[in-house]
Protein backbone atom coordinates (compact mmCIF):
# COMPACT_ATOMS: atom_id res chain seq x y z
CA UNK A 1 0.00 0.00 0.00
CA UNK A 2 1.40 3.40 -0.82
CA UNK A 3 0.05 5.07 2.50
CA UNK A 4 1.21 3.88 6.13
CA UNK A 5 -1.40 2.78 8.81
CA UNK A 6 -0.78 2.65 12.49
CA UNK A 7 -2.11 3.22 16.01
CA UNK A 8 -2.96 6.42 17.61
CA UNK A 9 -5.23 8.06 20.46
CA UNK A 10 -7.27 10.73 19.41
CA UNK A 11 -8.10 12.09 22.56
CA UNK A 12 -10.60 9.50 24.15
CA UNK A 13 -10.13 6.66 22.36
CA UNK A 14 -7.46 4.81 20.00
CA UNK A 15 -8.23 4.61 16.47
CA UNK A 16 -6.58 3.75 12.92
CA UNK A 17 -4.32 6.78 11.29
CA UNK A 18 -3.37 6.95 7.87
CA UNK A 19 0.12 8.68 7.13
CA UNK A 20 -0.53 9.33 3.22
CA UNK A 21 1.95 9.62 0.76
CA UNK A 22 1.96 13.23 1.27
CA UNK A 23 2.69 13.56 4.86
CA UNK A 24 -0.85 14.14 5.89
CA UNK A 25 -2.53 12.36 8.74
CA UNK A 26 -6.25 11.04 8.80
CA UNK A 27 -8.16 8.93 11.57
CA UNK A 28 -9.26 6.65 9.34
CA UNK A 29 -11.58 4.58 11.60
CA UNK A 30 -13.51 5.68 14.69
CA UNK A 31 -14.88 2.11 15.91
CA UNK A 32 -15.78 2.03 19.59
CA UNK A 33 -12.00 1.87 21.15
CA UNK A 34 -10.47 -0.21 17.89
CA UNK A 35 -6.81 0.07 19.48
CA UNK A 36 -5.56 -1.87 16.21
CA UNK A 37 -2.50 -3.85 16.55
CA UNK A 38 -0.47 -6.29 14.65
CA UNK A 39 -0.45 -4.64 11.54
CA UNK A 40 0.36 -7.04 9.03
CA UNK A 41 0.51 -6.48 5.13
CA UNK A 42 -1.11 -10.04 3.45
CA UNK A 43 -2.70 -10.70 -0.16
CA UNK A 44 -2.62 -6.59 -0.73
CA UNK A 45 -4.84 -6.15 2.47
CA UNK A 46 -3.73 -5.44 5.91
CA UNK A 47 -4.88 -7.60 8.83
CA UNK A 48 -4.91 -6.64 12.63
CA UNK A 49 -6.13 -7.13 15.77
CA UNK A 50 -9.01 -4.67 16.93
CA UNK A 51 -11.20 -4.75 19.69
CA UNK A 52 -15.38 -4.56 19.71
CA UNK A 53 -18.15 -3.24 21.00
CA UNK A 54 -19.71 -6.61 22.23
CA UNK A 55 -17.12 -9.47 20.94
CA UNK A 56 -13.85 -9.03 22.45
CA UNK A 57 -10.80 -8.56 20.14
CA UNK A 58 -10.76 -10.31 16.54
CA UNK A 59 -9.45 -9.88 13.54
CA UNK A 60 -10.56 -7.24 11.08
CA UNK A 61 -9.23 -6.41 7.44
CA UNK A 62 -8.72 -2.73 5.76
CA UNK A 63 -8.88 -3.51 2.53
CA UNK A 64 -7.32 -2.27 -0.77
CA UNK A 65 -9.60 0.45 -1.51
CA UNK A 66 -9.29 1.41 2.51
CA UNK A 67 -12.83 -0.16 4.11
CA UNK A 68 -12.08 -2.02 7.34
CA UNK A 69 -13.96 -5.06 8.31
CA UNK A 70 -14.48 -7.06 11.24
CA UNK A 71 -13.55 -10.22 9.69
CA UNK A 72 -13.82 -12.50 12.60
CA UNK A 73 -16.34 -13.52 15.80
CA UNK A 74 -14.54 -16.38 17.20
CA UNK A 75 -15.17 -17.34 21.25
CA UNK A 76 -17.13 -13.75 21.71
CA UNK A 77 -18.32 -14.75 24.81
CA UNK A 78 -14.98 -15.39 26.26
CA UNK A 79 -13.03 -12.30 25.41
CA UNK A 80 -12.72 -12.82 21.56
CA UNK A 81 -10.05 -14.33 19.06
CA UNK A 82 -7.46 -12.04 20.36
CA UNK A 83 -5.34 -12.97 17.38
CA UNK A 84 -1.32 -12.68 18.37
CA UNK A 85 1.91 -12.75 16.19
CA UNK A 86 0.17 -12.60 13.20
CA UNK A 87 2.88 -14.35 10.59
CA UNK A 88 3.13 -14.96 6.63
CA UNK A 89 4.20 -17.84 5.74
CA UNK A 90 3.21 -20.22 2.77
CA UNK A 91 0.93 -18.07 1.25
CA UNK A 92 -1.40 -17.76 4.28
CA UNK A 93 -1.17 -15.63 7.98
CA UNK A 94 -0.78 -17.56 10.81
CA UNK A 95 -1.53 -16.64 14.70
CA UNK A 96 -1.95 -17.64 18.19
CA UNK A 97 -5.81 -17.01 19.18
CA UNK A 98 -8.11 -17.57 21.63
CA UNK A 99 -10.83 -21.05 21.21
CA UNK A 100 -13.95 -20.89 23.22
CA UNK A 101 -12.82 -24.17 24.84
CA UNK A 102 -9.29 -25.50 23.86
CA UNK A 103 -7.30 -22.48 25.02
CA UNK A 104 -4.75 -20.78 22.71
CA UNK A 105 -4.04 -22.65 19.48
CA UNK A 106 -2.56 -21.80 16.15
CA UNK A 107 -5.21 -20.38 13.57
CA UNK A 108 -4.70 -19.97 9.84
CA UNK A 109 -5.88 -17.10 7.26
CA UNK A 110 -6.30 -18.41 3.99
CA UNK A 111 -5.48 -16.16 1.05
CA UNK A 112 -9.38 -16.90 -0.23
CA UNK A 113 -10.42 -15.30 3.33
CA UNK A 114 -10.88 -18.51 5.64
CA UNK A 115 -9.95 -18.45 8.69
CA UNK A 116 -9.44 -22.28 10.47
CA UNK A 117 -8.33 -23.55 13.91
CA UNK A 118 -5.36 -25.40 12.63
CA UNK A 119 -3.97 -27.12 15.94
CA UNK A 120 -5.84 -29.06 18.94
CA UNK A 121 -2.67 -29.42 21.45
CA UNK A 122 -2.96 -29.62 24.90
CA UNK A 123 -6.67 -29.18 25.01
CA UNK A 124 -6.81 -30.01 28.84
CA UNK A 125 -4.19 -27.30 29.68
CA UNK A 126 -4.25 -23.63 28.71
CA UNK A 127 -3.33 -24.71 25.26
CA UNK A 128 -0.35 -24.36 22.73
CA UNK A 129 0.20 -21.03 23.07
CA UNK A 130 1.98 -20.69 20.12
CA UNK A 131 4.22 -17.21 20.14
CA UNK A 132 7.75 -15.70 18.23
CA UNK A 133 6.63 -17.58 14.71
CA UNK A 134 9.32 -17.31 12.92
CA UNK A 135 9.64 -18.51 8.86
CA UNK A 136 13.42 -20.66 8.73
CA UNK A 137 14.60 -23.20 6.24
CA UNK A 138 10.63 -23.50 4.28
CA UNK A 139 8.86 -23.91 7.85
CA UNK A 140 7.76 -21.93 10.50
CA UNK A 141 9.00 -22.36 14.04
CA UNK A 142 7.46 -21.16 16.94
CA UNK A 143 7.14 -21.28 20.55
CA UNK A 144 4.27 -23.76 22.19
CA UNK A 145 3.18 -25.20 25.36
CA UNK A 146 3.19 -29.19 25.29
CA UNK A 147 0.64 -30.75 28.40
CA UNK A 148 3.57 -32.67 30.33
CA UNK A 149 6.96 -30.86 29.04
CA UNK A 150 6.80 -27.38 29.91
CA UNK A 151 7.57 -25.29 26.73
CA UNK A 152 9.17 -26.24 23.59
CA UNK A 153 10.39 -25.43 20.22
CA UNK A 154 7.31 -26.20 17.83
CA UNK A 155 7.57 -26.49 13.93
CA UNK A 156 4.91 -25.93 11.27
CA UNK A 157 5.45 -27.84 8.04
CA UNK A 158 5.46 -26.84 4.28
CA UNK A 159 2.61 -29.58 4.26
CA UNK A 160 0.62 -28.23 7.38
CA UNK A 161 2.01 -30.51 9.69
CA UNK A 162 2.76 -29.49 13.47
CA UNK A 163 5.30 -31.03 15.59
CA UNK A 164 7.20 -30.52 18.74
CA UNK A 165 11.13 -30.73 18.14
CA UNK A 166 12.47 -30.56 21.44
CA UNK A 167 11.41 -32.67 24.12
CA UNK A 168 14.43 -30.67 27.05
CA UNK A 169 13.65 -31.64 30.41
CA UNK A 170 11.41 -29.04 32.36
CA UNK A 171 10.83 -27.14 29.20
CA UNK A 172 12.74 -24.71 26.57
CA UNK A 173 11.14 -22.17 26.46
CA UNK A 174 12.75 -20.39 23.11
CA UNK A 175 12.17 -17.02 22.94
CA UNK A 176 13.95 -14.33 20.41
CA UNK A 177 13.92 -16.51 17.54
CA UNK A 178 15.87 -15.13 14.73
CA UNK A 179 17.80 -15.75 11.67
CA UNK A 180 21.39 -15.39 11.13
CA UNK A 181 24.14 -16.65 8.87
CA UNK A 182 22.04 -19.97 7.76
CA UNK A 183 20.65 -20.80 11.17
CA UNK A 184 17.68 -19.97 13.75
CA UNK A 185 19.23 -18.60 16.95
CA UNK A 186 16.80 -18.27 20.29
CA UNK A 187 16.91 -17.64 23.92
CA UNK A 188 16.62 -21.26 26.09
CA UNK A 189 16.29 -22.35 29.10
CA UNK A 190 18.53 -25.05 30.79
CA UNK A 191 17.83 -24.66 34.66
CA UNK A 192 16.44 -22.72 36.82
CA UNK A 193 17.02 -19.18 36.43
CA UNK A 194 19.60 -19.94 33.61
CA UNK A 195 19.47 -19.06 29.93
CA UNK A 196 21.20 -19.52 27.35
CA UNK A 197 21.95 -19.08 23.53
CA UNK A 198 20.67 -22.42 20.99
CA UNK A 199 20.76 -22.42 17.50
CA UNK A 200 18.67 -24.83 15.28
CA UNK A 201 20.32 -25.78 11.92
CA UNK A 202 20.02 -26.12 8.54
CA UNK A 203 19.46 -29.86 9.24
CA UNK A 204 17.16 -29.37 12.14
CA UNK A 205 19.44 -30.17 15.12
CA UNK A 206 19.57 -28.40 18.17
CA UNK A 207 22.35 -27.29 19.89
CA UNK A 208 22.86 -25.54 23.10
CA UNK A 209 25.69 -22.71 22.01
CA UNK A 210 26.72 -21.17 25.29
CA UNK A 211 27.42 -22.13 28.71
CA UNK A 212 28.54 -18.84 30.15
CA UNK A 213 27.62 -17.29 33.96
CA UNK A 214 25.52 -20.82 34.42
CA UNK A 215 25.04 -19.48 38.41
CA UNK A 216 21.09 -19.25 39.01
CA UNK A 217 19.45 -16.20 37.43
CA UNK A 218 22.34 -14.97 35.56
CA UNK A 219 22.34 -15.38 31.28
Amino acid sequence: MPSTFFNAFNGSTAQLYKLGVDQSVTQWTAINNLSPFDLTEFDGNVWFNGNTATQGRQLYKLGFDGSVTQWTAINPGGGGLNPLDITEFNNALWFNGVTPNQGFQLFKLGNDGSVTKWTAINTGGIGLGPFDLTEFNNAMWFGGVTASQGIQLYKLGFDGSVTQWTANAGGLDPQDLTEFNGNLWFNGIVGPGQFQLFKLGFDGSVTKWTARSTRAGAA
